[in-house]
């Protein structure tokens, strides 16, 4: 089986990298990112026979997503309560020591996964984690970057983004081209980007 993974579509998440303003897409004339999300995923991967599934916190809703009849919802083993070092009033905990979902425990709720492709938040934290653990468990592993928190940026780019495909190698030269390659090998030097594989989804 193919899966895509798109790890927690929640409102905090999304609103980070979204205009706090929602005209002011309108204004400075840019697209809407999460119309383009949606569309991106469906042309990548629901159309060419992925599985799409979705991991939430059991204490948040889905937000910006159009979730499919087909679509699989998982959730976490933690709330987003004990994951965020903001408590519910927006103060920032004393001595809060990050807590993290359990790989394994998200793994094992997909069932027999041949090939995985994982994007979603955050793309050096918690979707490395993820698709670290499923390669070390012999799962055919990707992080397509277009569809972390990059994609916010990343979609505006019209000499780069293509709804249909992803390319690391492509991705990687703009990045080097946006003078960003000393992030590239200290935050995407894990095997899950593919940067030295040619091979696109």
């Amino acid at each position: 089986m193919k899966v895509f993974l798109y790890l927690y579509p929640i409102e905090e998440y999304m609103r980070m990298f979204m205009f706090y303003n929602d005209k002011m897409y309108d204004t400075e004339g840019i697209e809407r990112p999460l119309p383009i999300l949606n569309e991106t995923i469906d042309k990548r991967y629901r159309k060419n026979g992925y599985q799409i599934v979705y991991a939430l916190y059991p204490d948040k809703k889905m937000f910006g997503i159009e979730k499919q009849e087909n679509d699989k919802i998982i959730y976490t083993d933690i709330t987003f309560s004990q994951a965020s070092a903001i408590d519910e009033k927006g103060n920032i905990k004393q001595n809060f020591i990050p807590k993290y979902p359990d790989e394994l425990y998200l793994l094992n709720q997909l069932g027999n996964v041949e090939e995985l492709v994982v994007g979603g938040f955050h793309s050096t934290d918690c979707v490395k984690k993820v698709a670290e653990v499923a390669l070390q468990n012999n799962i055919d592993t990707l992080v397509d970057l277009d569809l972390t928190d990059l994609f916010f940026n990343l979609y505006r780019r019209e000499n780069y983004f293509n709804k249909e495909i992803y390319d690391p190698t492509r991705l990687r030269q703009t990045l080097i081209n946006s003078s960003v390659i000393d992030t590239i090998d200290e935050n995407y030097s894990s095997p899950v980007y593919r940067f030295n594989n040619s091979k696109t989804r």
